[in-house]
Parts: C-alpha cells; sequence; structure tokens
C-alpha cells in the first residue's frame, strides 16, 4: 500500500458527512422508539407541526403588571393600506426592528419609512415579557463546542456579539430615557455548580476562553471554598462558583416603553395593533403591482417586505421551519425573601447535576426605585426546572395559558435548595413559550422562497404604478429573526438590529461602525464586522437542519 492510499485511509471522513451519518442514526432510532412509545410519538408529531396562534389568555407574569399604557394599542381600530414593512411581534426583536428602521429615517433627513407593527395579544406579551430578566450571555461554558463547530474566528465573533448585549441594551436604556423605569443595569453573576466533576470541567473551559480572549474574560473569577460559599450564603454542597459582570433589566417595560416613544414620535409612520393576529400571508398583484397582502381579522395590509419576529411561533406562518424551530413551555416564578443584603445586584445560573444541560436561573429585583411604576421588593425571578417537570411534554407545548404542575412545584422551594436559608413565598408563577433552534443557533435573514412555501413579489420598476412604494430599500422578500432557545435577551435586540440593515440594504456601512454593534440607534454598521454569518437563514443551512440535531446536543 502507498503512502498516499495509506493517508486517505486513515484520513477520518470531513464533518458534513459524519453529520448525516450520525442523523441517519438518530433518525432510525427515533423511528424505532414511535413504534414502541406513544409519548415519543406525540412528542416528535408536535415538534413538526405548526405551533399555531398564541392562546388569547396567558398566564399573567410578574412584569406584566401592572400593564403598560400601550398594552392594548389600536386592538379596535380597522387595519389596512399599504405600509413599506410590517413586523409581525412585538417583542425585544420586533421592537429592535422598528426603532431601527423609524429612527433610521429620521438620522438620514429622509421621509421616514411607514411601519406597521402586528401583535396577537397585548404589546410585548410572548417570551420577551416572560423571562428573567437576565442579560447574562452564555460564553466560557460553549466557546470550546462552537470553535469545533465553526472554527475560532466565527466563535470568537459570537461570544463579542452575545456579550455585546450587556452595552447596547443599557445604552438603548438610558437613550430612551428608561434606566429608572426598568433597572436596566450591571450585575455581579455567577454559575454556581454542585457537582466537582462539571466545576473541574467548567474551569478548564473557562481557562482556554480567557487564554483565547483575554479581555473579554478578564472580569471571570473562580471562587471556592467554605468561606466563599458561606459569603455567598449558598448551600453548603456548592463545589465552587465562576463569577463575572452582567447585567438585568425589567424586559418588558424596556419594550413597551421604546413603542410608548415609538408612536408618540411618529404618529403619521407608525401603526401598532395589539390583539390583531395576522392570520395569512400571499402575494398578490393590484394595478400591475406585486406585494404581500398581509391578513387579519380587521383587514389586510399590503407591503414589500413581511418581518418575522414570533420566535416560538414562527413557524405557523413559515411553514418551512416547523421542526427547525420549534415551541417549548418554560415556567417563571417571582417569589419575596428577607434578604436584602445584595438586592439587585446579584444573578445566578445554578447547576445542581452533572451537566449543563440542567439548570436554573435566578436574578433579584432591586428594593426600591421604579421610576413611574411601583417600587420593586427585591423579588427573587427564577425559572429553569428544565429536568423537573414533565420536560417531554413541554417540548413542542405553546401553551402559555398554563404551566407544567411538576416544574411550578420544584421552583416553588428551588431557592431554599441554592441557597442556605431563604424562606421564599412565591408572589407569581406563569410560563412562556421559548423558540428552539434545532440547530443550536438563532436564524435571522431573508427567507428562501423554498421555506415560506411561497415566492416574493417581482421587484418593482420605476414608474406611476408603484408610487407609493418606498424606493432605496432591500428588494421585497419576507425576513425572519428567532429561534434563540432561551437566551433571547442576548440574541434578540442586535438581531433585529441586523434585520433592520438587511431591509433598509444597509449591510455594508462605514468603515468606522464596522465593529460597532452597541453603537447608535440608526443603522449603517458593517454587518460582516459583527454580526455572525452562521446566523444567517439559507436554503442550505435549512436543508441540514432537523430534529436529529436537536436531538444529539441533548445526548451530548
Amino acid at each position: 500500500m502507498s503512502t498516499d492510499t495509506l493517508t486517505t485511509a486513515l484520513t477520518p471522513p470531513p464533518l458534513p458527512v459524519l453529520h448525516r451519518l450520525r442523523n441517519l442514526l438518530i433518525r432510525a432510532l427515533l423511528r424505532a422508539l414511535r413504534l414502541f412509545s406513544p409519548s415519543i410519538d406525540r412528542l416528535l408529531t408536535r415538534l413538526s407541526a405548526s405551533p399555531g396562534l398564541p392562546v388569547p389568555a396567558p398566564t399573567e407574569a410578574y412584569w406584566q403588571i401592572p400593564r403598560a399604557p400601550v398594552a392594548e394599542w389600536g386592538c379596535g381600530d380597522e387595519v389596512g393600506g399599504y405600509a413599506d414593512v410590517v413586523v409581525l411581534g412585538s417583542g425585544i426583536t420586533g421592537t429592535a426592528v422598528a426603532r431601527t428602521l423609524l429612527d433610521w429615517g429620521r438620522e438620514q433627513k429622509e421621509k421616514g419609512l411607514s411601519v406597521v407593527m402586528l401583535e396577537a395579544r397585548e404589546a410585548c406579551s410572548g417570551a420577551t415579557g416572560r423571562n428573567g430578566g437576565h442579560i447574562t450571555p452564555v460564553l466560557y461554558e460553549q466557546y470550546p463546542d462552537l470553535k469545533d463547530a465553526f472554527g475560532p474566528e466565527t466563535a470568537v465573533q459570537i461570544m463579542r456579539f452575545r456579550l455585546a448585549h450587556i452595552s447596547a441594551l443599557l445604552e438603548a436604556a438610558r437613550e430612551e430615557g428608561l434606566l429608572e423605569d426598568t433597572g436596566c443595569r450591571r450585575v455581579d453573576a455567577f454559575d454556581v455548580y454542585r457537582s466537582q466533576e462539571l466545576f473541574k470541567e467548567s474551569k478548564r473551559k473557562l481557562e482556554v476562553y480567557q487564554r483565547e480572549l483575554p479581555v473579554e474574560g478578564e472580569a471571570y473569577k473562580v471562587r471556592e471554598g467554605e468561606e466563599v460559599i458561606k459569603e455567598l450564603q449558598l448551600n453548603e454542597n456548592t463545589a465552587g462558583c465562576i463569577s463575572t459582570r452582567a447585567g438585568a433589566v425589567h424586559p418588558y417595560r424596556l419594550v413597551t416603553g421604546i413603542l410608548a416613544r415609538l408612536l408618540r414620535e411618529y404618529p403619521s409612520t407608525f401603526r401598532l395593533f395589539t390583539r390583531t393576529p395576522c392570520t395569512a400571508v400571499s402575494v398578490a398583484a393590484r394595478d400591475g403591482v406585486e406585494l404581500y397582502e398581509v391578513t387579519t381579522p380587521r383587514g389586510t395590509i399590503r407591503t414589500p417586505h413581511v418581518v418575522h419576529a414570533t420566535n416560538g411561533w414562527v413557524s405557523h406562518l413559515l411553514p418551512g421551519m416547523r421542526g427547525k424551530i420549534v415551541p417549548a413551555r418554560g415556567t417563571m416564578t417571582a417569589q419575596t425573601v428577607k434578604n436584602e443584603q445584595w438586592a439587585g445586584e446579584r444573578s445566578f445560573v445554578f447547576f445542581p447535576g452533572t451537566g449543563t444541560h440542567t439548570f436554573d436561573y435566578l436574578t433579584q429585583q432591586p428594593v426600591g426605585g421604579g421610576g413611574r411604576y411601583p417600587a420593586p421588593e427585591g423579588e427573587m425571578m427564577l425559572g429553569g426546572a428544565y429536568a423537573k417537570g414533565n420536560w417531554m411534554e413541554e417540548m413542542g407545548n405553546a401553551d402559555d395559558a398554563g404551566w407544567d404542575g411538576k416544574a411550578g412545584t420544584y421552583l416553588s422551594g428551588a431557592l431554599d435548595e441554592h441557597f442556605a436559608d431563604t424562606k421564599s413565598v412565591v408572589k407569581q408563577l406563569w410560563s412562556g413559550v421559548l423558540g428552539l433552534s434545532v440547530d443550536g443557533q438563532p436564524w435571522v435573514g431573508r427567507v428562501p422562497a423554498a421555506v415560506a412555501g411561497r415566492r416574493a413579489p417581482r421587484r418593482l420598476e420605476s414608474g406611476a404604478a408603484c408610487a407609493e412604494v418606498r424606493g432605496g430599500l432591500a428588494g421585497p422578500g419576507e425576513w425572519m429573526a428567532a429561534g434563540y432557545s432561551g437566551e433571547g435577551m442576548v440574541h434578540g435586540w442586535l438581531s433585529g438590529k441586523a434585520l433592520a440593515c438587511m431591509v433598509l440594504g444597509l449591510e455594508k456601512g462605514p468603515a468606522s461602525e464596522k465593529r460597532r454593534p452597541d453603537g447608535a440607534r440608526g443603522a449603517g454598521a458593517d454587518l460582516a464586522g459583527w454580526f455572525p454569518s452562521v446566523y444567517r437563514v439559507s436554503e442550505s443551512r435549512w436543508a441540514r437542519a432537523g430534529i436529529e440535531d436537536l436531538v444529539a446536543r441533548f445526548l451530548c
């Protein structure tokens, strides 16, 4: 055997081949399991089905008390006419898109874009208004795997993109005059480990992260030993912690506060319709001009651009995303404790088991403040319980009118497991719907026709027939930003801004803004400099991604 032949024989197959082989094996396993397990059969059926429209009466989240003035804005108004862009969803992503589009026109001193936002329920009633209030990016734990999957340059870009959300959201709250209302702030963040082996593995990952990203890793500290555990008031069985700086915010007040400002400053070009679900998107020609027709129970809007910012519900109107982004119901609580020692200054992620797939997350509200709203009372915002509840029934579940009873029971007593002495009382318990990306990365960008299930309107030529249609934007199309896998607060804001840049046709901006994703209100930054290309929607990525990828992530 020649040297070349031997080398070829010993060379491992390329990663795409291994990926396909792995997925074929998992697919065969799932088919066999479906024959013997009705619960697995029901689960896989849900994961490939439409999530439907959001239920009209979801559980009430702590964040939504009291309701914002814009909560039911436009809910009784007739819908119709034309808009340059229609945004579906009023959470952090949809709001970032609308804010960037509207403020860009003013900064450019041009005629403003007309933007319509449709929300199936009250404003900010989806995942953004139901999460834990964390701005805590997952960094060192995922860096080695991302580096293996995409290479070191892309892995570093993803780390910086996530991390940039802390300063970007603080800056947005400051620009909007919402710092006091939202309590947007920096906090000390602690990853708390119960297993010595997992703690040891996490310290090894942290060493790699700090060595390869020394600036981003500078704030991290390993905290262990009896005195540290006692100082942090943690359970005596805690193996140790890894700490850094992160952020926290009242997400509902941030988003509804920005929407209120947009409605106030752009009364003729921004329209918000709550309790107005989009029931269909189609392409139709009138007077020789093809546009999308966005249908609602109260009328139809014509537009060249439709932005899908509905996360866990995105596949309802984009059938090709079924089995690519799947809904999952999570449980959250607000609890009161008699502890004001570090109120509002710390957040935690607890890993009670031997793997990082099982975790609880906690941040504490400040005591006092609140701006124009009732002052918070140091409530503990605790969620998670993914391995403690009926997880198989929660996957593929988009019904946030109830919650998993087992998860709720666990969370009601979990603070006493994580801390030495809390004596907590549950103040509010609710659920929310996450959008899980099967390949682990968000989906952001133009939606291919194969994914949407319909072609885009033909690009318009200049002339009297299309006088109402704004020129200078990207070609007509549908766009999406979704699939944050429970990490929307460190993906959604800048993904929305990046998507707005794409719609505006401003993917290449001034070199001075090349690495400033946390910059000014407007668009114009060169996306290649700060937006991870692996997040982009493409037909090839869509064809590769499958439920098998999600299963593999949980098995590994």
